[in-house]
């Protein structure tokens, strides 16, 4: 470089020249300008910055007025002996609320170290944490790695539930500004007990647990508050992925996790080093999976719980005045309480008894549930069930059922199915086909306490319950009632309002319902026993006794007492003369049955049927006392009297396979027609219980005494250890001496002297229903054996023949042999007798007659303890046909 002095006199020259000064001038400015826009911008910028960022705090909710609690709890029910049964839950609410002093310290360290390890030092927001995790993901080029609190993410769960509808960074910004910011303000509110507790109890921990006495119990059927370290670690584990750290479905993965757990406890102080050995040597898994193959049923509610929940549904919308929404979303996330009437030891008898297959005395048989769903070659689909099957096979024979001997001959029947249907082109969709298997014949069973309506037991079916909400026979599906009706419908209110009494006579004779076919009514032998009382016709189940019952009270009586005794399912079209044989339209459940039943035994005050007796809410309180409804139906008397009569169903009558020893009981057999339900309802001073059987599709019985042999079984079982206790009798029951071939008061020489035996009896009645005329089915007529008509004065004594007559009967009837016969009776008439039936005593002119037209001495009613009342042995008694002919319906 040249140094000379012309050549520094150049430079200079060339620095101060005007161009020169020129440009430096212009860079200054430029530089200056540049300068003053940068620090502008930067101003502008954080102006704008601050202004977006307050405007984001400020539009933050008010740390006073958010509730950072968690929401979404499972509700709990107990039996009558405060076990829990049953948990009810909804996605997203299977909590279980626990205090902070119930968690394990070592459970609320896990948490600690794993998610935020300077929960204890911050203020609500990690700096320290969210400076690592910016430089994390600038050097990895992935800003994967969390720096949110333990406070942030309680608030983001409980506060900022939206979150994951996010649609962009924006979104994301502004919560995750607003979630540090009330961060902040909710740890200058509360400290970090506090903080720690709600999130303990918010956290998802998998197999749709909430929080940790939910998870507890889910992996180690424990309290929270009894788990090792080892346990701690495996929940604290899950909680950065549920599904990837689950350790029922990924035990491995979960193992890795809990390790780190227990490196970050040890590292951060909070265990030593020989409680940590230990928990490593731990082999928790194993106690995982053996927790989870005990507990995977445990979802499928028992028919009693479905039911329950059904009627706390109904209370909610009705007692509360929630909408149906509200009050499922109260049921299934509210976290309330229900005490339940459901009594533990008596369900276990009713759920083996239904399940012993002994007690059904025929083998067992399959149907099935059956779901197919096939695409056609035109892309269309179509879909076929078991109901399709069965109407696709009765349109060829009527006479075809889906009732099958084993699981592999329903299997073939699809397979021939699917034969029949499918055509070319058709395939089947994927999971397109499904069956569930069913045991039959099938049964249903209710037992109630009748003095408070609470239900004991309840079984909706035969065999094991696969889902929940599965068809429940003992609430959902409405069968025939058959002759169990005759009590509800004919006797209660003849007895009660129609003037009538257990003395009672019908005549049982040929009868036909007064409708367009005059259809005959039959009884289920086929016999007529000629004039029968009330007590008689329920001991024998005599059809024709009970239509004509209610044909003389008046159908819609009848009509209005079943109504009254709790019946929902009746139509208008029901007010026939059918509806004392149980011919109705819809049918009933046995839930109803057995509450009517129970209204008798409860001396005639109907409870409505009650599955729980209170619930309370979330916080304890309660939300529903489940107070008895109840009303009168029947007089004490009437219902007094109909259980003495029904006592005689199971001491002598079609009730007796039901009959078990140590406790008086009553009850009404009942078989519809072809045999398609058999049933028995039944009661004693303890409990109620009705049995249903039959099959599912309807197909015929072979076998209709099973219900009795279950109704036994379980009774039987249930009163094993109960005191003796005998049915109470109310005021106003007298006893009166009568015969009960008229129902009137009995005369000596006459009753007592039928041809087959006495017809005198001793029987019940209520107080100013005893009857006040003499017998008038009886009469003694004298016979000249010569003449074989009525002997006169004149008739020499050997050829005198005294004999007693029945008189107003009927031809075809077991009264009919010993009916005085028209000839005799016209006799009577040209004699002088005005009334064949009540001619006075001693005859008319030369006739030689009598009849009960007065009471002998001491044999007047007397108001005393009666005798045993005489009754008749059933021969052969068979299973009675009790629905009415369709064509009389």
């Amino acid at each position: 470089m040249n140094y000379g002095r012309k050549s520094t006199a150049k430079k200079e020259k060339e620095l101060l020249s005007k161009g020169t000064m020129i440009r430096k001038k212009f860079t200054v400015i430029f530089a200056k300008t540049l300068l003053v826009c940068l620090i502008a911008f930067t101003v502008v910028g954080g102006c704008a910055g601050y202004g977006v960022y307050k405007g984001i705090v400020d539009s933050a909710p008010n740390i006073h007025d958010i509730d950072a609690t968690p929401t979404g709890y499972l509700s709990t029910v107990l039996d009558n002996q405060g076990n829990e049964t049953a948990t009810l839950v909804a996605s997203g609410s299977n909590r279980v609320y626990v205090t902070i002093d119930e968690i394990p310290l070592d459970l609320q360290h896990a948490f600690v170290a794993i998610e935020d390890a300077r929960f204890y030092e911050h203020n609500g927001i990690d700096i320290t944490g969210i400076v690592r995790a910016g430089i994390t993901g600038i050097t990895s080029g992935r800003f994967s790695q969390g720096a949110s609190t333990i406070t942030q993410q309680l608030l983001k769960n409980n506060v900022f539930t939206d979150w994951t509808s996010e649609s962009s960074f924006a979104d994301k910004m502004e919560r995750k500004i607003q979630e540090q910011y009330l961060a902040i303000q909710l740890e200058k509110v509360e400290d970090k007990d506090w903080i720690l507790e709600n999130y303990l109890n918010t956290i998802n921990l998998g197999q749709n647990t909430l929080g940790v006495q939910a998870a507890s119990q889910r992996y180690f059927n424990k309290d929270v508050s009894e788990l090792t370290l080892s346990e701690c670690a495996v929940i604290a584990g899950i909680t950065q992925n549920p599904s990837r750290y689950n350790p029922v479905s990924n035990p491995d993965a979960n193992a890795e996790r809990r390790t780190k757990v227990l490196n970050n406890m040890l590292d951060q102080g909070y265990i030593d080093q020989a409680a940590y050995d230990t928990a490593m040597a731990d082999n928790v898994y194993d106690r995982i999976q053996i927790v989870d193959s005990e507990t995977a049923s445990d979802n499928i509610n028992s028919y009693f719980v479905d039911a329950l929940t059904e009627q706390v549904i109904d209370d909610l919308m009705e007692v509360k005045g929630y909408t149906e929404t509200q009050a499922y979303k109260a049921l299934y996330e509210g976290g309330l309480t229900i005490y339940s009437t459901q009594d533990p030891s008596i369900q276990q008898i009713c759920d083996e008894e239904v399940n012993n297959a002994d007690n059904y005395g025929s083998e067992t048989k399959y149907s099935c549930s059956y779901r197919l769903t096939i695409q056609k070659a035109d892309g269309t689909y179509q879909n076929y069930s078991e109901q399709t099957m069965l109407s696709y096979y009765q349109s060829k024979n009527s006479k075809y059922n889906i009732d099958f001997d084993s699981k592999e001959a329903v299997d073939a029947a699809i397979e021939q199915y699917k034969a029949d249907i499918m055509e070319d082109g058709d395939t089947i969709v994927p999971n397109g086909e499904s069956i569930t298997y069913t045991m039959q014949p099938q049964a249903s069973m209710t037992v109630i306490d009748q003095s408070t309506g609470e239900v004991k037991a309840i079984v909706g079916g035969r065999g094991d319950k696969t889902a929940n909400k599965t068809l429940n026979r003992a609430t959902d599906t409405k069968r025939q009632p058959g002759s169990t009706f005759k009590i509800l419908s004919a006797y209660a209110p003849a007895l009660d309002i129609g003037g009538m009494t257990l003395a009672s006579v019908q005549d049982d004779a040929p009868y036909t319902y007064s409708n367009a076919t005059h259809t005959p009514v039959n009884n289920y032998d086929k016999s007529y026993r000629g004039f029968t009382t009330i007590r008689e016709g329920i001991t024998y189940s005599i059809n024709i006794v009970a239509v004509k019952t209610l044909t003389d009270i008046g159908v819609d009586i009848g009509y209005e007492y079943l109504q009254n005794f709790g019946f929902s399912t009746l139509c208008d079209s029901d007010r026939t003369q059918a509806l004392a044989l149980g011919g109705i339209t819809n049918g009933v459940t046995n839930l109803e049955l057995t509450a009517a039943y129970a209204t008798i035994a409860n001396g005639g005050t109907y409870t409505k049927p009650r599955f729980y007796t209170k619930i309370l809410d979330h916080d304890g309180n309660v939300l529903i006392d489940n107070t008895p409804q109840t009303h009168t139906v029947l007089k004490e008397t009437t219902a007094w009297l109909l259980t003495n009569a029904m006592e005689d169903v199971l001491t002598n009558g079609t009730g007796r396979p039901a009959h078990f020893n140590g406790m008086p009981q009553a009850g009404k057999s009942g078989t519809t027609s072809s045999d398609r339900d058999a049933l028995f309802a039944g009661y004693t001073p303890y409990y109620t219980c009705v049995v249903w059987g039959g099959y599912d599709d309807n197909a015929e019985l072979s076998y209709t005494t099973y219900p009795k042999t279950l109704w036994k079984s379980v009774m039987g079982r249930i009163h094993e250890n109960l005191d003796y206790k005998d049915f109470d009798k109310p005021d106003g029951i007298t006893t009166a001496t009568v015969c009960k071939k008229s129902g009137k008061l009995a005369v000596a020489g006459l009753c007592d002297s039928d041809p087959r035996g006495s017809m005198v009896e001793s029987e019940y009645f209520a107080s100013g229903t005893v009857p006040k005329d003499y017998c008038d089915h009886h009469v003694r007529v004298t016979i000249d054996l010569s003449t074989g008509g009525i002997a006169t004065d004149t008739c020499p004594e050997e050829l005198r023949s005294s004999n007693v007559y029945i008189t107003g009967g009927s031809a075809g009837t077991q009264d009919a042999p010993y009916l005085l016969t028209d000839d005799l009776a016209n006799s009577l008439n040209a004699a002088g007798s005005e009334d064949p039936n009540a001619p006075t005593t001693g005859g008319a002119g030369d006739a030689s007659t009598d009849a009960g037209t007065a009471a002998p001495a001491g044999d007047t009613p007397a108001a005393e303890t009666p005798a045993e009342t005489p009754q008749e042995t059933p021969q052969d008694v068979q299973p009675e046909q009790q629905a009415a002919d369709p064509a009389a319906q």
